[in-house]
């Protein structure tokens, strides 16, 4: 007993391609800022917290995985889209002169420095190329930051966990 339809083919797998990722469609930057250790700039907040956000300021290029804590006084600014905005975020910050990027780890080619060698990049395309010296990258990230300053409460500020929903 034969039916009229057509022989089919065994099903085919289909292997699904790794994404790119988040930052392939971003030019790589020029710029390598220096790092900055966990200890130094536990001493700048310590000796000058009155003056972060007006003489310095951390940011924390987390997005996801912004929850546990953040270094106290950083804003979050995230890596993902902050290619888009490096001019009027150079813009907004030219009164400040020292920046200070930090992702989860900081390794090289990941989020801190990437998003301090645009920042620093950016700073040379508008003609400030005396406050690129004044780019630092955490070393070791906020995973370094924990490890060290992760319970001093005047450093570290705990972030509340959400629920799942």
């Amino acid at each position: 007993m034969e039916s009229g339809a057509p022989p089919t083919s065994p099903p085919t797998e289909t292997v699904a391609q790794p994404a790119a990722p988040w930052h392939a469609i971003f030019p790589s930057p020029q710029s390598t800022p220096q790092n900055i250790t966990p200890e130094d700039l536990a001493t700048l907040l310590r000796e000058n917290f009155a003056a972060s956000g007006k003489d310095f300021l951390v940011i924390d290029v987390r997005r996801t995985d912004f929850e546990g804590a953040c270094i106290r006084g950083a804003i979050n600014l995230p890596a993902h889209s902050f290619y888009q905005t490096v001019s009027s975020i150079v813009t907004a910050l030219s009164n400040i002169p020292k920046v200070i990027f930090h992702c989860n780890s900081c390794k090289p080619g990941g989020r801190g420095p990437r998003t301090a060698g645009w920042y620093a990049d950016e700073l040379l395309r508008q003609g400030k190329e005396d406050r690129v010296k004044n780019v630092f990258v955490l070393e070791g990230g906020m995973k370094g930051w924990i490890s060290a300053y992760g319970d001093d409460d005047s450093l570290t500020t705990k972030l509340p966990t959400l629920a799942p929903s």
